[in-house]
C-alpha cells in the first residue's frame, strides 16, 4: 500500500488518541507493569519539537515538552524519553551553527530526563530528508559531531540517528550511518548510538527489505539497532481498529533472531495502538519484549506531549513524498 504525507498525519493523530489510555492507567507502561519493569528502558516519545512549518516560531509552530511532562511519564514507570525534532530547526543551514535557543531548550530537556531518572533518546525526525531533499551524509555527519560536542560528557544522553530514513535504500545508508558514527566517536563520545535502518526501519520488514543484509556486519562500542513496529494489517499505524491477530509477536520475531544470532540489542523506537481495539496485540507485543529481554532493551511508545490534545492539521505535520510502507 503506498502512503501520501497525509496518510502519515492521520497515522500519528489516530495514535495520539491512545495517549488517554496511558493518562488514565490503562496504557504501555500499566499494560502489564510487571512485567514492563523488567525491561531496561520502558519510554515514551514526547512529541512537539517536529511539529508545525518551519516558518513558525517556537510556541506556535512547535514545542519541546515541559519539565512536567518528564515528571508525570517518570511517575507512570517510563524510563526513556525519545525527543522527536527537526534537524532543520537546530541548524538552520548545513555545516552551520546550531540555534541557540533550541540547544537551550535541548539542554533543559536533558536536565529534566536526567532528574527524574529518565534516557532521553534525541531523534531528529527527518525522514532522511532535509528541506525535503536527501540528507547528505557529510551534513548529517557534521549535525551529530556539533549535538555530541554538547552532550559527550552527558551519561543519560542517547543519539538516535535519524526517525524512519525512507530517502534511502539500505545499501545507501549503511555507508551514511558508518560515516556519522565515526564521527560521534572520533570526539571520544560513549553515548549510547541507536541505529535505524533504512526505510520505515520496520521490525516486520528487517530481513526482506535488506536491512538485515546492509547491517550484517555493522558494529559499534556502544549501539541499539532501532526499529518500528504497528500492528494493523499494513503495518504503518493508520487503521484506527483494526489489528492482525498474532502481529504483536509474529511481526518481531525475524528481527529477534537476526538480533540474537549476532549478539546485538533491538530497540522498539515506535509503536501504537487505540483503545480498546489494540490492547490485546499490545500487551502481547509488550510480552514478547519481556520474554525476549536478551535482545530487546528498551521501547518508546508513540507518542505522547504538551500539543497532543489539539490535533495538528496535516499542513503542521511533516510532509512527505509518496511512499511505500
Amino acid at each position: 500500500m503506498r502512503l501520501t504525507h497525509v496518510d502519515l498525519t492521520r497515522r500519528h493523530a489516530l495514535s495520539g488518541l491512545a495517549l488517554a489510555g496511558i493518562a488514565s492507567g490503562m496504557g504501555a507502561a500499566s499494560l502489564h507493569p510487571a512485567r514492563a519493569a523488567n525491561l531496561t528502558y520502558p519510554g515514551v516519545n514526547l512529541s512537539g519539537g517536529e511539529f508545525g512549518d518551519l516558518g513558525r516560531p517556537m510556541g506556535q509552530g512547535y514545542i519541546y515538552p515541559p519539565d512536567s511532562a518528564f515528571a508525570y511519564y517518570a511517575s507512570r514507570g517510563m524510563r526513556l524519553v525519545r525527543l522527536p525534532f527537526k534537524i532543520e530547526r537546530l541548524q538552520s543551514e548545513p555545516l552551520g551553527p546550531l540555534s541557540e535557543r533550541d540547544v537551550v531548550e535541548l539542554r533543559r530537556c536533558a536536565a529534566a530526563a536526567k532528574r527524574f531518572g529518565q534516557l532521553l533518546v534525541l531523534d531528529p525526525h527527518n525522514y532522511g530528508k532535509r528541506d525535503d531533499r536527501p540528507m547528505a551524509a557529510d551534513d548529517l555527519a557534521d549535525f551529530w559531531k556539533r549535538i555530541a560536542g554538547l552532550f559527550r560528557d552527558e551519561a543519560g544522553i542517547a543519539y538516535g540517528l535519524m526517525n524512519e530514513p525512507v530517502a534511502y535504500k539500505p545499501s545507501e545508508w549503511r555507508p551514511i550511518v558508518d560515516r556519522v558514527v565515526a564521527s560521534i566517536r572520533d570526539l571520544g563520545s560513549t553515548q549510547l548510538i541507536m541505529v535505524p535502518g533504512a526505510g520505515w526501519t520496520g521490525a516486520h520488514s528487517w530481513i526482506s527489505e535488506g536491512n538485515a543484509a546492509a547491517f550484517e556486519d555493522f558494529s559499534d562500542t556502544n549501539f541499539m539497532f532501532e526499529v518500528h513496529q504497528y500492528l494493523d494489517a499494513n503495518s504503518s499505524g493508520t487503521d484506527l481498529q483494526t489489528y492482525v491477530p498474532g502481529a504483536g509477536e509474529s511481526r518481531l520475531r525475524d528481527f529477534t533472531d537476526w538480533a540474537r544470532g549476532r549478539a546485538c540489542r533491538g530497540f522498539l523506537g515506535e509503536f501504537g495502538f487505540a483503545l480498546p481495539a489494540g490492547r490485546t496485540e499490545a500487551a502481547a507485543m509488550l510480552a514478547y519484549l519481556t520474554a525476549n529481554s536478551d535482545v530487546w532493551k528498551a521501547y518508546a511508545y508513540w507518542a505522547g506531549g504538551p500539543w497532543w490534545g489539539i490535533t495538528p492539521s496535516a499542513s503542521s505535520r511533516t510532509r512527505m513524498a509518496t511512499s511505500r510502507r
